[in-house]
């Protein structure tokens, strides 16, 4: 099963490398670093030796665009390497559907494989990852990530499985070599377990002893595992930064922030901002649209046909879908009236196991509530997992048989606003890729002059220091991927459309140029 999981694996990426290679990324940060970091590492540039000009691939965790890099190596396509998201998606479904089988599926009387099924679903088509299939951003794929590292600890708490212990320091070291967001969200996970975990320890034991046990077996491993992840094989960028520039976070957050906020929110602490976010509207915040712009908000289960096809890879406001806040209120709705009411016949253990689910996702949506940017869907993606865990825990508080009708009522509404918002996400990823395929497909057209101008459009924040002198590389980016395709071009610091016979835009903020061929 190991074996046919792994080849599996390599078969899903393969397919997804070459299938889409017509696609080009669809985001924006792609052009701008994602894909020069992958290229470099592709081409031998060891980050532990040498620093980078592109500030972000010089400032950032490296370890995911090193596996992206060996796809690229390997299959020589150079967008190869945002295949990995699917190829998460496919992995973490599995552990979804074999984790719901096995501590969930008891609590189910019919169509116990429909709802595993179901539940693997929920958990990988996160609206964040859907919108970043077709690009390079990482949001999602963290997300993939502590998604697994989430359900491995569950895991380990029910049955104490040493596999699943040692396959969550694999996702630690993963996740803080991806994004470093991870320095929250690892500790939150973790802590979440120690805290889930108390809920089942043994009646003999004292909170002193249980505390003393989890740290020797397990609080250690993990602490290891991040300090490890960290200092050792994160050395670049975690501990160069605090060399090299005196911050473990760089460039700074006011910075990379200060032009980001929408301006309604800028002097609310991060709980209000929390609320704004799951309770907006979600709105198109893609170019004329004004970043900054103020978030509107809406009532919970009202929605416009727009927000069916709003959702991109970088969304700002209502970023987990129209039907998300109707969802999340009613999540909580569900846990309190089928948690506090009398539930006959409902073993203490089948109780604790609920509380313990429970507990874990009340965890991962505080931590959501907390974090900075809480407003942001990209930046707090566990509030996703974290409500369909609180709904699903509701299913260990109640007989299989006697469910009340309010109950199965709520849980039908809560799956209709899941798959509500899924089917935004999916129209807005088609819609992004759609406009992607239309702006490039005039590349075939540049085949026919003899040079192609490129502008880059240059970036408000203007971020340098001596080690790194550029925010973006996307001109040099598409300078790549045109003469792949055959099609000479160069860099310009002037654009004039006047002069142009054809021109036009493409992602990462570059203008282009084809004049007409001079005659003789």
């Amino acid at each position: 099963m190991a074996l046919t999981a792994i080849v599996s694996f390599w078969v899903v990426l393969t397919i997804w490398s070459f299938t889409t290679q017509f696609l080009y990324d669809a985001g924006h940060d792609g052009h701008s670093y994602h894909l020069t970091a992958i290229w470099e590492l592709a081409r031998g540039w060891s980050p532990f030796l040498s620093s980078h000009d592109n500030i972000w691939v010089d400032s950032y965790p490296s370890g995911y665009w090193v596996l992206q890099s060996y796809l690229v190596s390997i299959t020589g396509l150079l967008l190869s390497g945002k295949s990995l998201t699917i190829g998460l998606m496919a992995a973490v479904a599995l552990l979804a559907y074999g984790f719901f089988e096995e501590q969930v599926s008891d609590r189910i009387s019919r169509f116990k494989v429909f709802w595993g099924l179901l539940f693997a679903l929920v958990v990988v088509a996160n609206p964040i990852v859907l919108t970043q299939i077709m690009t390079h951003y990482v949001d999602g794929s963290l997300y993939l990530l502590g998604s697994a590292m989430a359900l491995f600890l569950l895991s380990d708490i029910y049955s104490d499985n040493r596999l699943a212990r040692w396959s969550a320091v694999a996702c630690i070291v993963l996740m803080v070599n991806t994004k470093t967001a991870s320095l929250y969200y690892v500790p939150m996970i973790v802590f979440a377990s120690l805290m889930a975990g108390w809920i089942l320890k043994k009646a003999e034991n004292s909170h002193f002893q249980f505390i003393s046990n989890w740290i020797k077996s397990r609080g250690i491993l993990f602490g290891l595992a991040f300090v490890i992840g960290i200092t050792i094989i994160g050395y670049k960028p975690y501990v160069t930064n605090v060399v090299d520039h005196g911050k473990l976070l760089y460039p700074s957050v006011d910075k990379i922030m200060a032009t980001n906020i929408p301006n309604n929110l800028e002097a609310l602490p991060p709980p209000v901002k929390f609320f704004y976010g799951i309770f907006s509207r979600t709105e198109d915040s893609v170019w004329p649209v004004p970043v900054t712009a103020p978030i509107h908000l809406k009532f919970p289960g009202t929605f416009y046909l727009s927000e069916f096809k709003a959702l991109d890879f970088d969304t700002r406001k209502g970023g987990f879908g129209p039907f998300f806040s109707l969802g999340f209120i009613l999540s909580i709705v569900l846990y309190a009236l089928t948690r506090f009411n009398r539930a006959h016949g409902i073993r203490d253990p089948e109780r604790r196991k609920g509380d313990v689910l429970a507990l874990f996702a009340l965890i991962l949506i505080l931590a959501s509530v907390f974090f900075p940017e809480s407003w942001w869907a990209r930046y707090v993606p566990y509030t996703w997992l974290g409500i369909l865990l609180i709904s699903t825990s509701t299913l260990f508080f109640r007989d299989q048989y006697t469910r009340s009708l309010s109950s199965r009522v709520l849980m039908t509404i809560i799956a209709l606003c899941f798959f509500g918002n899924i089917a935004s996400a999916i129209l807005g990823s088609l819609r992004q890729s759609w406009h992607t395929y239309q702006r490039t497909a005039v590349i075939e057209s540049m085949k026919n002059y003899p040079i192609i101008e490129l502008k880059l459009i240059d970036d408000p924040r203007v971020i340098k220091d001596y080690q790194s002198t550029a925010i973006t590389y996307s001109d040099r980016t598409w300078e790549t991927l045109l003469r792949e395709r055959g099609i000479e071009s160069k860099i310009v610091s002037e654009f004039h459309k006047k002069d142009c016979e054809i021109s036009g835009f493409l992602d990462g903020n570059i203008l282009w140029c084809a004049k007409a061929p001079q005659k003789e």
